[in-house]
């Protein structure tokens, strides 16, 4: 009997993988890339230290009460760091433009 030489094509790695995590006290599924899990329980750490300390200071917050506010605080750190962006782009453009002018001077004058 002759034996086959055939090999099982090995599956492939899942791309996506199921992830529990706890926010203030509550489990949640959570799908996620493979490569992105690091990120997602970094991400939930912060949100549930910062839920965590709403709950404290406010015992009688329903859950979706504390998920509402973890969110407008979010909003408010990117939005913070989009306008520390857009000040920094400024900043950088009257650097350039006055080191320009200074290049331009110092070149009429040699």
């Amino acid at each position: 009997m002759a034996q086959s030489n055939t090999k099982t094509p090995k599956a492939p790695e899942p791309q996506i993988k199921k992830v529990d995590i706890a926010i203030a006290g509550v489990t949640y599924p959570i799908f996620c890339p493979v490569h992105e899990q690091e990120e997602l329980l970094s991400a939930v750490s912060y949100i549930n230290n910062y839920a965590l300390d709403l709950k404290r200071d406010a015992p009688s917050l329903s859950q979706e009460s504390i998920l509402v506010l973890c969110c407008l605080n979010l909003y408010e750190k990117i939005h913070a760091n989009q306008r520390s962006d857009e000040d920094r782009l400024q900043k950088d453009k009257q650097s350039e433009a006055l080191l320009n002018k200074i290049m331009k001077d110092a070149h009429s004058i040699l």
